[in-house]
Formats: structure tokens, sequence, C-alpha cells
């Protein structure tokens, strides 16, 4: 076919038409550019300096300077709440443009948090549920934002390099405790009286470095790629020096999600929606049969980790929890007002339990927990407020894989895995809280830009559109209609944006 452009007085001023030996088939308005299009964020973040091939991001210096505070807790004490308490609103300030667009999609998780600052009224210590709550709120706050962050895969190696160095000062300098296990015996705590502690933030670094290591090998960054081999090899250790079931257990959930679900974010979207489903179908049964899972899990610990029937007392803790929910079963007894020293039934929990301390104790069950403290009703907001989260995490993998949703899914997959048998989520200033709740923020991706997107030429000038009109004299009639537009885009009579 053979055509040339054309212009004359058939039409209105300007007025062009394609002459040629057969006409296309042209729908009244076709757009060449559409300008209302959303664009899509930059896939990196705001890089602060480059040394060598290395470059800083703001993301993960972030991630890196939240967590390591929230993981040496334990022995930092007020000071590493406070400094919690001061890099987050710091960050807030530095994304304050973003800051609304960033927390908008997310905000019907506040409603935890919002719960727990309401129970104030009905607590029976007021005060501490006051200010657990308002440290609880800015822990859900530090996660979401590292769920917003552009630069997913900097957040992921921060978070990576600050559970290896936890990791390796365990490793250098931490001891053992006492365990009541089969006819006695040690387990490695590393630098606090908590295997369970050490146990939890060792798979925890696994899982995330075992991410970051799969990203180092794909773009070729050995160095990245060595840490993560070491970093792997003392997790494992930890892991299985600490004879935690609750951790080992939630790690194998972890890695067969972190196995499964790597392929997928290659796979057609077709695949994946057919195993996230049945993965789905799967999880939704198990929550159907929670107290067989819960019962499983206590038979699996006394006979492969060669622990007591009762886990080192947790079934009791639960029986004793049973009498405290009957007393208060809709709304408990406020958020965090249970385990406080001077509280009666505590204290004799503590004396029973051997707790010299006093403090740092928990019911080891999330939902007996949350029984406790915030009746039913917190129970009811709190799980419908999670599978939200969940199955619109499993919706975004579906649609836009990657290997930072991968992390994000394992870890809260270990993180749910625990929940029978440890608490999980609901605490103040503690590193898993902050990790689950950006694993359900992850479910939003990043900051989009406006809805009216600017789109930019090679010289940076704004583009406008501007209209043709074809009306007739066309070559050959057939098929085309009789009057229509073609929008095209040229710049902007103004210059640059």
């Amino acid at each position: 076919m053979t055509s040339t452009w054309d212009s004359g007085s058939a039409g209105p001023p300007g007025f062009r038409r394609i002459r040629g030996d057969a006409a296309p088939r042209l729908p009244q308005r076709v757009r060449a550019v559409h300008a209302e299009r959303p664009a899509e964020p930059p896939t990196e973040g705001t890089i602060l300096f480059r040394l060598g091939r290395l470059s800083v991001d703001a993301d993960g210096v972030f991630a890196l300077a939240l967590f390591l505070p929230l993981l040496f807790m334990q022995n930092l004490g007020t000071p590493g709440a406070a400094m919690v308490a001061a890099l987050v609103p710091l960050y807030v300030f530095v994304r304050r443009e973003r800051l609304l667009r960033t927390l908008a999609p997310r905000s019907f998780l506040f409603v935890i948090p919002a719960l727990a600052l309401f129970s104030v009224v009905w607590s029976v210590a007021a005060r501490e549920s006051l200010r657990f709550a308002v440290e609880f709120a800015i822990t859900v706050t530090a996660g979401l934002l590292l769920s917003s962050a552009r630069n997913q895969e900097a957040v992921l190696r921060g978070l990576a390099v600050a559970f290896f160095v936890y990791v390796l000062d365990s490793v250098l300098n931490g001891g053992y405790v006492s365990i009541g296990v089969g006819l006695g015996g040690q387990a490695f705590s590393g630098l606090t009286d908590s295997k369970n502690l050490l146990a939890d933030i060792a798979s925890t670094g696994l899982v995330v470095t075992s991410v970051m290591l799969l990203m180092a090998l794909r773009g070729r960054s050995w160095l990245w790629a060595g840490l993560g081999v070491v970093a792997i090899v003392l997790d494992v250790y930890c892991v299985i020096a600490a004879r935690s079931a609750g951790a080992l257990l939630g790690l194998a959930m972890a890695i067969a999600a972190f196995g499964g679900l790597t392929p997928l974010v290659y796979a057609g979207r077709v695949l994946r929606a057919w195993i996230t489903s049945a993965v789905a179908l799967c999880l939704i049964a198990i929550g159907f049969n929670y107290q067989s899972l819960a019962q499983a899990l206590i038979d699996l610990g006394a006979t492969v980790f060669d622990k007591d029937a009762t886990l080192t007392g947790r079934t009791y803790l639960w029986y004793r929890a049973a009498d405290l929910i009957r007393e208060a079963p809709l709304l408990g007894r406020g958020y965090q007002a249970f385990w406080l020293q001077g509280n009666t039934d505590a204290e004799g929990l503590w004396r029973y339990f051997g707790i010299e301390d006093r403090g740092g104790f928990t019911f080891h069950n999330t939902y007996v927990e949350i029984l406790v403290t915030l009746g039913w009703i917190g129970l009811a907001v709190i799980g419908v407020t999670v599978l939200l989260g969940v199955v619109a995490l499993v919706r975004r993998f579906v649609d836009r894989p990657n290997l930072p949703l991968v992390f994000w899914i394992s870890v809260l997959l270990y993180e749910l895995a625990r929940t029978p048998i440890e608490t999980i989520g609901i605490s103040p200033f503690y590193f898993s809280t902050a990790l689950m709740f950006a694993a359900l923020g992850a479910a939003f991706g990043r900051v989009r830009t406006p809805r009216i997107a600017r789109v930019q030429s090679a010289t940076g000038r704004r583009m406008q559109e501007a209209e043709v009109v074809y009306v007739e004299a066309w070559a050959n009639a057939r098929n085309v209609p009789a009057r229509g537009s073609l929008r095209i885009v040229r710049p902007h009579p103004e210059g640059e944006s």
C-alpha cells in the first residue's frame, strides 16, 4: 500500500488527509498518548551517597537504623525505646510530602492500634494502657513506612545487615540458659536469657538473608552474596542451638513458602493464581482446625524437641488464662494491662515460673493474649483486619510478583505459624510486630504519582494534547467514520513544567 500526506482547502485550517490504496479501520476517537495514565514510580529510592559501585539508599538506612535498636531492645532498655520513638517521626518528616498517599491505602491497619488506644476507657490500668498503646502505634507506623519504601531491595539489605550484626554479636558474646527439657539441659540464648528470643531473631534473619542472597546472585553483587552466606551459617547455628520448637516450626513454614513462591515470580499469572488459591484454601482449613493444630504442635514439640508435654508450662498458662477471660469476656482487661508488677495474678504466674525480674513474660499464645487484654471483640476486629491484609498481599503477588514480596509473604507465614505457641504482632517496640505490619502493608505497593501525570519530553518540556480533525475526502471512504478525531501530543508552549 502506498500513501501520501496532503493538505488543502477541503477541510478546516490545518486539515490534513491521507490518500492511499485502502482506508484503515479507525475508531471514532483514537488517542496516541493517554495523558491520564498513572506513571510508575522509579525503582530506586533516594540515594544518600555513592562509594564506588556501592550506593547507600535512605530507605535502607532507615531499615538498618530502626531494627538495630529493636533487636537490641532487651539490652538497651529505655534508651533503645527512645531511639525508635525519635527515629520514626524523623523518617515521617523526611517523607512528609508523600505521607498521606503512603498511608491512605494502609489506613485500615491502624484499626488495631486504635483499638488498643481506645481500651484505655475500660482498662484496669489506664495509664499503662495509654503508654503502651502509643508505643504500639509508633511500631505499626514504622512497619507501614517500611512497606511503602520505594526501594524495597534496599530495605531488605538494611534488614539483613541488622540481623547479621545481632546474630554475630550473640555468637561472639552470648551465653546459655538451663531449660526443663527431658532430663535437663542447656540452650543457647545469645545476649539475653531468652532462648526463644534468640531463635526468633535468627529464624527471621535467615529468611530475610535468603532473599537478599538471591537478589545479590541475580545482580552479581558478590560482596552482598558473601555476607549472606556467612549470615545464613550463623543463623542456622543459633536456631539449632536455641532448641526452640516454635521458631523451628515457623521457620519450616517460611522456608516452604520461600521455596514455593520464588519460582512463581517468573511463572505465568494463571499458574500463580491457581497455586496461591490452593495455598489460601489450605490456610483457611488450618484456621478452622486451630485447636487440632495447636495440639499437634504440642505433641510435635514434645517428641521431636525432647520437651515435656506442656511445652515448658504453656498449658498451665492457658488454663489460668481461661479463668481470666471468663471474668471480662467481651473487652478484656485493657491493652497490656495484665503483665504489670503489683497485679496479683501476674505476680503468682511469675513466681510459679521462676521469673525473678517480674517482666518480659506472655501467655505464649497470641489468641489467648488478645482475649485476656482486648476480649472477644478485640480478637474479632484484629482477625478481620489481618485477614483483609493477607488477602490483599496474596492478590498483589499474583498480579505483580517480585522477590521482596516473596520475603514479606514468607515472614508473614512464619509469624502466623507461631501464633498458637507465641505472642505475635501485638507487642510494642518489638521487631516482629514491625515486620508483621510491614508485610500486611506491602500488599499496597509503593507510592504512586498523582492521577493526572505529566508526560515529559526528552528536553524536559511539558507536553499537551492537540486535536486533528478528519472529516472527508479519503481515497476510499468505506468503513471510515464520517467524522472523528485523532489526539496527538506536542510540546507545551509554556516550556518546562
